[in-house]
Formats: C-alpha cells, sequence, structure tokens
C-alpha cells in the first residue's frame, strides 16, 4: 500500500465539514493524552561559569519539581491540577537519557531552531526534581544566549509524554485546591526535550509552573495536523460511551501564540477514518510498520539472519536479556508469516472466484474510500517520491529532504561516535555545506533499512531482491563504483574519531566537508594596520595580503583479506565491516595529519612538519626547558591565543611534568601533586590537562626525544589547520585472491575501501611549532 499524497489526505481532512477548533475541547473532563505535553517553570536557569573565562559556561537547574501542585488550565489538555511524584522521571533518565536534546523554546525559535545546546554531562533525580548540568557548546547561537543565561532571565521547560499517573476527578475541597477540580499525580513520564525558554510563566498566575501545551501545537502552520491533534484530544478526553459536545469557552483569556515555523522532530498525530482517532506516537524511535506482503517477506527474512547468529553466539543459555529478544524475534516471525500466508490463500481465492464467474457484471461493488496513516519509516526514506512529487516547490522539496535526513539521523545509533555531536555536526553539514541536496539524499538513501539490508549482501556479491537491487542501485549512482557505505559508518560525514587509536585532530580541528567537487579554496588575509597622522596627510596603505590556499583532496584505501571458511563461519562479520574500515581509516590519518609529506607525496601535510607552521626554537639545546612553553606562548599572535591548545605526545607531557615547579608554573595549582596523569579514556586525545592555561591534546605520532631539529609540540589555534572530506566512502569487493606465482586461487575474499581527504595548514602563523635547538 502505498503512501497517501498530500492532496488525498487534506481531502479526506475536509471531507467532514467545519474545522474542529481548540474551543470544542472545553467541557471535556481531563485525561492522559496520548502525544507529548509541555511544562514551563519560572525561576530562572543558572549558568556556572567555566575554569577558562574564555570558555561557555555550564547551564544547571531543574525542568521540574516533585510534589509542588499547580493548575493546568489548557483548551487541549482541560482544567485541573496536577503534581509529579518523585521518582517519575527514574526510568527515563536511565532508559532514553542519550535521546534527550537540550533546546531553546523547544526548537521552534525561528533563528536557533533544533540546534542542540549541548550535551548532558549530568541528569539526575534529587530530593527537589531532576537536576541537570549542560555545558554549552562554542556555537555563535549559545553566544547569543549567553548574556540571558548568565542573567538569570530565562526560565525552564520541558516536553514529555506521561507514561502512568493517578486521577483523582472528584477530590475534597482543600488548601491547595479550593474549587475541588480533579488533581492528576503523574508518577511514571518520559522526557524528549528540555531547556531554557524566554516567557516560562503567565505574568497573572500564582504558580510558578504552567501548561504550554497549547502555545507549542498551535505554532504549527499546519492546519491539517493541529485538527488532527484536537481529535485525537477529543478521543482521549470522551468517556466511553459518550460523545464529546462542544460547550460554552471558559471565562478568562489564554495567551495567542505567534505564529512561528512548524517543527520537525514531533510527528503529527494521525486519524483513521472514520471515528476512530489513531494515537500519535510521542517516542523518538517508533517501530516499523510493515504494510506491504514485500515488507513483511523482507522483515522475516532479516529475522531469519539475526536469530541464525544468535543461535550461535551462546554455547548454552542465553542471558535473560538476550532470551527476551530472542523470543521477542521469533513472536514477530510467526506473526508475519502468519500474515503472508492469510495473504497468500485471499488471494488464491480470489483469482479461483475470478475463473469461475458466469458473468463480468459488477454488483454492489464498495465505494472506495482512503486510508491515512502516520509518516512511516518507508515514507521518511522515500527520496524518489519526495523528488518526483510535483506538489512540491523546490524550497518545500529540499526542506522535506532535510526533516527526513534529520529523523533519519535521530532514529540512527552511531556505534564509533558520539551521537549528540555527531547529530550536530550533520545538520551544519546540511544546513551549510550541502550543495543540490547531495548530502541529505545520500543519508537517506545510503540510511534507509532496505539499504542496510543490502549493503553486505551486495559488498560480498550475494543475491539482493528487487526491491534491494533498486536502493543499491540509486545510491551507486552517488558513489561513483563500488558501494558506498551507510552513513552511520561514513566517517567524511561524522567526522569525529577516533576508533581504538587516539585521534585529536578530527575532534580539535576544523573539518569541511565538500561535495560535487574534489578542491576547497578558502580566503585568506593579514592584519589591516592603523596609524595616526596630521590633519590633510596622505593615508597609509595598509591593504591586507589576499590568499587562497588550496586543497586538493587525496584518495587513501584500505584493503582486508578474508578466507572464504571465516565467511562461512561468521554471517555477521559484513556487519563489522564498518566499524574495521573506520577503525583504519582512523589509524591512517592520525599518523598522517601529524607527520604527512604533503600534496606532492599524495598525502596530508602534517601538522608537525617543518615549515607547516613557523618555528619557535627551544630554549636549552638538546633538552626540555621549563621556559620552553612560556617562550612559545608569547611568539604565538595574540589575535590566537584566545582558542589556542598543545599538541604532543604523551612522553613529552610526562616530560614537561616531571620538571614541574613547586608553584605549578605549567600546570597550575598550588601544590606538585596537582600535576595529574593525562585522561586514558578519551578516544580523542583530549587529556583533561591544562599547560599554562591551554588545553593539551595527546597526538601519539608527534615526534619525541631531544635531538636537533625535533618538532616536539605546537602551540595555537587548531581551526588554522584544516581537514577537508570528500563526501562519500566506497566499498569494493574482490571475489578471489590469487598466490604470486601461478595465479592460482587461495580461497580468500577481498575488501577494498577507499576515500579522498586532506589536511593542512589555512595560515602559516596559526600556530607555532616547536624546534629542539
Amino acid at each position: 500500500m502505498s503512501a497517501p499524497t498530500r492532496a488525498t489526505i487534506r481531502t479526506v481532512y475536509r471531507s467532514g465539514g467545519s474545522r474542529m477548533k481548540p474551543e470544542d475541547l472545553a467541557g471535556a473532563p481531563p485525561a492522559r493524552l496520548p502525544f507529548p505535553v509541555t511544562r514551563a517553570w519560572a525561576p530562572a536557569i543558572e549558568c556556572r561559569a567555566a575554569d577558562d573565562p574564555a570558555a561557555m559556561p555550564t547551564m544547571v537547574g531543574y525542568f521540574s519539581t516533585f510534589g509542588d501542585w499547580y493548575e493546568v488550565d489548557s483548551w487541549i489538555e482541560g482544567h485541573f491540577l496536577e503534581s509529579i511524584k518523585a521518582g517519575a522521571f527514574r526510568k527515563t533518565i536511565r532508559e532514553s537519557r542519550d535521546q534527550m536534546k537540550v533546546l531553546y523554546d523547544h526548537g521552534q525559535d525561528p533563528q536557533i531552531g533544533n540546534k542542540v545546546l549541548g550535551p548532558i554531562d549530568s541528569l539526575k533525580e534529587d530530593t527537589t526534581g531532576p537536576a541537570y548540568e549542560v555545558p554549552l557548546f562554542d556555537t555563535s547561537y549559545n553566544r547569543d544566549l549567553r548574556p540571558g543565561l548568565e542573567a538569570g532571565v530565562y526560565g525552564s521547560s520541558f516536553r514529555f509524554s506521561v507514561q502512568k499517573d493517578v486521577w483523582d476527578h472528584e477530590p475534597d475541597a482543600s488548601d491547595y485546591n479550593p474549587k475541588g477540580i480533579p488533581e492528576r499525580t503523574i508518577t511514571e513520564a518520559q522526557v524528549f526535550e528540555f531547556g531554557p525558554v524566554t516567557f516560562p510563566a503567565n505574568p497573572n498566575a500564582t504558580a510558578g509552573v504552567r501548561s504550554t501545551t497549547d502555545t507549542f501545537y498551535q505554532r504549527s502552520r499546519d492546519p491539517e495536523a493541529f485538527e488532527t491533534l484536537l481529535r485525537s484530544a477529543q478521543v482521549a478526553r470522551t468517556p466511553q460511551g459518550a460523545a464529546a459536545q462542544p460547550a460554552e469557552p471558559p471565562s478568562g483569556t489564554r495567551e495567542d501564540p505567534p505564529p512561528e515555523p512548524p517543527r520537525s522532530d514531533t510527528p503529527p498525530a494521525i486519524v483513521e477514518p472514520p471515528a476512530v482517532a489513531a494515537i500519535p506516537d510521542p517516542k523518538e524511535n517508533r517501530t516499523v510498520e510493515y504494510i506491504t506482503r514485500e515488507e513483511k517477506v523482507n522483515r522475516v527474512a532479516e529475522i531469519k539472519s539475526e536469530t541464525a547468529r544468535m543461535g550461535v553466539a551462546f554455547p548454552g543459555v542465553m542471558p535473560d536479556p538476550d532470551q527476551a529478544i530472542w523470543d521477542a524475534l521469533v513472536a514477530e516471525q510467526d506473526a508475519l508469516e502468519r500474515d503472508v500466508v492469510a495473504w497468500d490463500t485471499r488471494q488464491t481465492r480470489i483469482v479461483a472466484n475470478a475463473a469461475n464467474a458466469s458473468t463480468s457484471e459488477r454488483v454492489g461493488q464498495p465505494v472506495p474510500f482512503n486510508v491515512i496513516r502516520r509518516k512511516s519509516e518507508a515514507d521518511i526514506y522515500d527520496v524518489d517520491g519526495v523528488l518526483s512529487d510535483r506538489g512540491y516547490t523546490l524550497d518545500e522539496r529540499s526542506q522535506t529532504l532535510r526533516d527526513n535526513a534529520m529523523r533519519a539521523v535521530e532514529t540512527t545509533s552511531f556505534p564509533i561516535s558520539d551521537k549528540a555531536r555527531t547529530q550536530e555536526r550533520i545538520a551544519n553539514l546540511i544546513d551549510h555545506a550541502d550543495r543540490d541536496d547531495e548530502i541529505r539524499t545520500l543519508i537517506l538513501r545510503t540510511g534507509s533499512p532496505i539499504y542496510k539490508r543490502a549493503w553486505p549482501k551486495a559488498v560480498f556479491h550475494r543475491n539482493l531482491t528487487p526491491e534491494e537491487q533498486r536502493a543499491v542501485g540509486a545510491v551507486n549512482v552517488l558513489a561513483t563504483g563500488g558501494y558506498a557505505v551507510p552513513f552511520q559508518f561514513d566517517t567524511s560525514i561524522i567526522g569525529i574519531g577516533a576508533h581504538t587509536a587516539v585521534n585529536p585532530f578530527r575532534a580539535a580541528c576544523r573539518i569541511v566537508t565538500i561535495a560535487g567537487t574534489n578542491t576547497w579554496e578558502p580566503l585568506t588575509a593579514t592584519a589591516m594596520t592603523a596609524a595616526f597622522a596630521a590633519e590633510n596627510a596622505a593615508a597609509i596603505d595598509s591593504t591586507p595580503t589576499f590568499a587562497r590556499p588550496t586543497f586538493q583532496v587525496q584518495t587513501a584505501r584500505a584493503f582486508s583479506q578474508i578466507s572464504m571458511e571465516l565467511l562461512q563461519d561468521r554471517p555477521d562479520l559484513p556487519s563489522e565491516l564498518g566499524v574495521l574500515i573506520g577503525e583504519a581509516k582512523d589509524t591512517l590519518e592520525e599518523t598522517k595529519f601529524a607527520l604527512g609529506a604533503g600534496v606532492g607525496s599524495n598525502e596530508p601535510l602534517g601538522m608537525f612538519i617543518t615549515g607547516t607552521f613557523t618555528n619557535c626554537s627551544s630554549v636549552a639545546n638538546d633538552a626540555i626547558d621549563v621556559g620552553d612553553p612560556e617562550k612559545v606562548e608569547a611568539a604565538l599572535g595574540l589575535r590566537y591565543r584566545a582558542k589556542a591548545a598543545w599538541f604532543m605526545a604523551r612522553k613529552t607531557i610526562r616530560a614537561y611534568q616531571a620538571i614541574e615547579t613547586d608553584g605549578g608554573k605549567l600546570f597550575g595549582g598550588q601544590y606538585y601533586p596537582w600535576v595529574q596523569a593525562p585522561a586514558t579514556d578519551s578516544p580523542t586525545g583530549n587529556t583533561g590537562l591544562k599547560l599554562l592555561g591551554y588545553p593539551i591534546w595527546e597526538t601519539p605520532s608527534a615526534p619525541t626525544g631531544v635531538a636537533d631539529a625535533t618538532i616536539t609540540l605546537a602551540f595555537g589555534d587548531p581551526q588554522k589547520y584544516a581537514i577537508v572530506d570528500r563526501l562519500g566512502l566506497t566499498v569494493e569487493y574482490v571475489p578471489h585472491l590469487v598466490s604470486a606465482a601461478g595465479n592460482l586461487p587461495i580461497g580468500a575474499r577481498g575488501i577494498f575501501a577507499y576515500w579522498r581527504t586532506m589536511g593542512g595548514r589555512i595560515d602559516v602563523n596559526g600556530m607555532l611549532s616547536m624546534k629542539v635547538a
């Protein structure tokens, strides 16, 4: 069954007569709603300053409190008192904290949109409520918010779905509830996002908390989606067996929400005609709906592959969590196979009836009707459907592809990187580097369930279904040969590192992803000078020197030999390819970004190569000296110090720690024990240490020792070293490897991966390299 077109959906909505309005819900008793709601809290968010004045602060506070009664007076939710019980957020913090986002104004601000403010460093319940700590990203939008956050002018708000609650619809009047309106106690809630808001509370309200659900949903510019949500709320709030009757609106006024752009990360509720409202799914990671017979057959094949892998993974009884997964897969397979058999049986009967029919006259045919369903996973990845839909303008088509790509990113796990940081990077790529929608299209094509299923088969030349062949063929148009890896393994997209070795470059330096070209040419300029002069004197020409350094991406390769026996014994091996390729890529790049010889050798220009950056000699000959860091800091231009950092090998870090003075001259602090060990669990190389107040990045391939002309460290703004990636990482399959003599098969396959990247300086003065004198 294909997804209905937008025109069809609108026809069904409008065929019911006049539109439903929020006032139509007035008088209906309150009840738990099947979609997320929002609450705002008036107390100001606090900001904790970082140790480094130039660094962004940490946002701390509570997005709710326990045991406090507050009034909810909402068209959509109804009129009642609400309280949240201690422990209500324990499960959502434990199970879905990594899926929560920290957004400004629920992501509805027209300038900031859905951009994440920062990672959730700490989130836990205490006696007051759910307390959080969020270090803010150093971004332009956070810098715009920073003054208001530090001044305490923003309140908190959060979006959540009620999982469990207790109602008292006819409570006795009390001090906190003098009118005896219904009371609800929330005992379990699932939180999707929280963050600061500009107007957290109604100035006429006496309580510090209020419902902002009406404002949140009325900001949508899609009247059909809003009406659908209202009908879903009507069904939830209508007592069983009774019809909801519109009532007179309650007295008082409500705030009129300003028109804002619609959100893309909360799917609208969908109504199944004629009278039963479908419950909109509030979860970020939703269960896939398998509609067609082909989808169900393909899913059965996936389950068989997964159960085959699990069946040989445990020599005895499975652990309870794995046994539960096994049981769920078996039950799902049985249900899907019953559906397929039932479908085939019906089709056989239909064919038989048609063959035996004595007349072709069609009598009593039912009136066809349109079925509306919510946007499924198949709709999200339907790139061809979006590109071929003539109902879209160019801007609408591009926006739809963007929304679908970001939904694909949100529902994808990234085994080799930090998910929140990856999502922010991909959003920046899509918004600022996507030429002709190439990035968002590649994400959707390589992220679709069909392509994920087909990719390992294609790599190992296994049989593909017609649906899988179409998916692979569409992607190979972009990959220009071979098979593009699914985007969650494509390091030219996620660009974080590292997988096994420590790699600080992709975490600290400037990352540029290009599409449709192999060359990146930034514009650089020297500083202008200014001077005083006598009246009517000629001005001094201080025109800066402009330059356009060229970054020409070079091809890097990795090859792996795999025996045929291993492929037979490990059916899950193809799923490991992405991680293995990522590890090889990261290890190569760390070495070459440190010591690469440059374009003439078809490799990046390393940070520790003579001539990459301006050199600064050490204080002493053939020795590490306590004065080296101060000399290098003094030699670096003032304009580069604000974001400066150190890059050196662990052995060099230890050498400087060994000569630390009693007063903590180098690493800070009043006592020698302040010189602590560098972090050992940071894949990006962030040691957690500071030298003269600047962060230290461990660089394993950096030279060590005190031999003449050895470059032992680099210091400066790492954004002046750029890594340029050409979009796409491709894998090809070599079916038979042969011996060196005789060209006879050796019983092994080959996996050949290749990608294009380049690294080098943007500004020769942006960093300094210290050379041993």
